[in-house]
C-alpha cells in the first residue's frame, strides 16, 4: 500500500516542481518590506542548496491557507540582498516586520508545520483565552499548552511564562483564569495541559510553580507519536535514554506517509521508543553512522541507545506496522545482532534477547554540541 501511495506522492510532486519559484526582483522585495507595519515571510531561497528544491515543493502549498504575504528572493541572482540580511549559503526562512527579522524558522520543511509557525510567532508569548476562544485555541497550533490558573496566582503565572518564552517558537501557550471555564473544563487550579490535535492525546501537569519539572513536562508532553528529526531537537530525543528509531525518506510526502503507516506501532510503543523520521538533507551522514545506503532510501534503524547497539531495518522490507512491529520482536528476543562496521572486529554472545557486545559504536559525534546520557534502560 505504502509503495503505491508513494508512485502517487512522486507525480503530485513533479506536477507541483513544474511550477518554478516566483522570486521578487531586488526592487519588489524592497517595496514588500516597506508596506507599513505588515509583517511578511520570507524565503531566501540559493539555488545551489539542495534544500531549496524541497522547500519548493511545500511553499506552492502555502497559498490557499496563508493569513500573510509569503515571498521569496533569489540569493545567487541577488547575493548584495541576501548578504545584507545575513543569509549565506543555505537556504532559511524569516519573518520581516518593517525590514526586520523577527524570527527564523528552524522546523521541518512542511506546508503546515511552517504555516503554524507563521501563526504562532505573531501571537504574544502566552495568550489570554477566555471562554470564547476555548476551544479554538487547543486546535490553534500543533501542540497547544494552557494553563488554568487563579487570578491571583502569579508565581504559577511566572513561571509559566517564562517557561513559554523559551518554546514560544516551537508550541503555543495560552492562560485562562476564568472560573466558568475552569468549571466547564472540570480542572481545579493551578492545571497545565498540553493538547496535540493531530496525535489525538491530552497531557496534564499540576505543579506549575517547579520551573525545572514545568519545563521537563513540555518537552516530553510535546513529543510526537513520531517525531520529526531536527538539530535542535535531537538532544531531547537522545536524551530519553530509550530505544531511537530512526526513519530516513528523501520527500517530505514520503515522510509524512511512513508517519501515518507507522502510527499505531508508535502510539503502542509511545513510552518505551523514541521514533522520528528524518529528513536526509538535514543529518546527511547520520544514515551512513548508522548502516544504511543514504542512496537506498527510505530506509531506517533502531539505535539501542543503553547498548550503543544498532540494527538497520532489512532492505526491501516493507513500512508497515505489523512489518516493523515483528522485525522489533526478532531484534528484542535476540534473533537478529547488531550491526558491525566494516573493519571492525566484533563478537556476541546470544543470550536470548541480552546480546553482549566487545565493540561498541556511536553516533554521537555525527551531532555537534549533543551528549548521549543514557539512563541504564534496555527495552527495546
Amino acid at each position: 500500500m505504502l509503495r503505491v501511495a508513494t508512485v502517487a506522492l512522486a507525480f503530485h510532486t513533479l506536477v507541483t516542481v513544474a511550477g518554478a519559484w516566483k522570486h521578487l526582483s531586488k526592487s519588489e522585495f524592497r517595496a514588500a518590506l516597506n508596506e507599513g507595519d505588515r509583517a511578511i515571510i520570507v524565503a531566501y531561497v540559493n539555488p545551489l542548496d539542495k534544500k531549496s528544491e524541497h522547500l519548493e515543493i511545500e511553499w506552492s502549498l502555502l497559498a490557499p491557507e496563508a493569513q500573510l504575504p509569503f515571498v521569496s528572493i533569489d540569493c545567487e541572482a541577488n547575493s548584495d540582498v541576501c548578504a545584507s540580511d545575513g543569509v549565506g549559503s543555505v537556504s532559511i526562512v524569516r519573518l520581516l516586520k518593517q525590514g526586520e527579522a523577527e524570527a527564523t524558522y528552524n522546523g521541518p520543511r512542511r506546508a503546515s508545520a511552517i504555516l503554524s509557525w507563521a501563526s504562532r510567532i505573531q501571537r504574544p508569548v502566552v495568550s489570554e483565552v477566555g471562554s470564547a476562544e476555548l476551544e479554538d485555541f487547543k486546535k490553534a497550533d500543533e501542540t497547544v499548552f494552557l494553563a488554568y490558573l487563579d487570578a491571583n496566582d502569579e508565581a504559577s503565572k511566572s513561571a509559566f511564562t517564562d517557561v513559554a518564552g523559551r518554546y514560544r517558537e516551537e508550541f503555543s501557550f495560552g492562560l485562562t483564569t476564568d472560573v466558568d471555564v475552569l468549571a466547564a473544563e472540570g480542572v481545579t487550579a493551578p492545571t497545565i495541559k498540553c493538547y496535540k490535535p493531530l496525535d489525538g492525546d491530552t497531557h496534564e501537569f499540576k505543579d506549575p510553580t517547579d520551573l525545572t519539572a514545568l519545563e521537563n513536562f513540555v518537552i516530553e508532553s510535546s513529543r510526537p507519536v513520531i517525531g520529526e528529526l531536527l538539530p535542535h531537537n535531537h538532544r531531547r530525543f537522545l536524551d530519553r535514554g530509550w530505544p531511537m528509531v530512526y526513519v530516513f525518506a528523501t520527500t517530505e510526502a514520503e515522510r509524512s506517509e511512513i508517519r501515518k503507516e507507522l502510527r499505531k506501532v508508535a502510539q503502542s510503543q509511545y513510552e518505551s521508543l523514541t521514533m522520528v523520521t528524518v529528513d536526509p538533507l538535514e543529518f546527511p551522514s547520520l544514515p551512513e553512522k548508522l548502516g544504511l545506503d543514504p542512496n537506498a532510501l527510505p530506509a531506517g534503524a533502531v539505535h539501542q541507545l543503553s547498548k550503543d547497539r544498532i540494527y538497520p531495518y532489512p532492505k526491501g522490507r516493507s513500512w508497515t506496522s505489523s512489518e516493523l512491529q515483528g522485525w522489533g520482536l526478532d531484534v528484542w528476543q535476540g534473533r537478529i545482532k547488531p550491526w558491525t562496521p566494516p573493519g571492525v572486529t566484533t563478537t556476541y554472545d546470544d543470550l536470548g534477547g541480552r546480546i553482549k557486545a566487545t565493540q561498541r559504536v556511536s553516533i554521537r559525534n555525527n551531532i555537534p554540541g549533543v551528549k548521549i546520557r543514557v539512563g541504564g534502560r534496555d527495552e527495546l
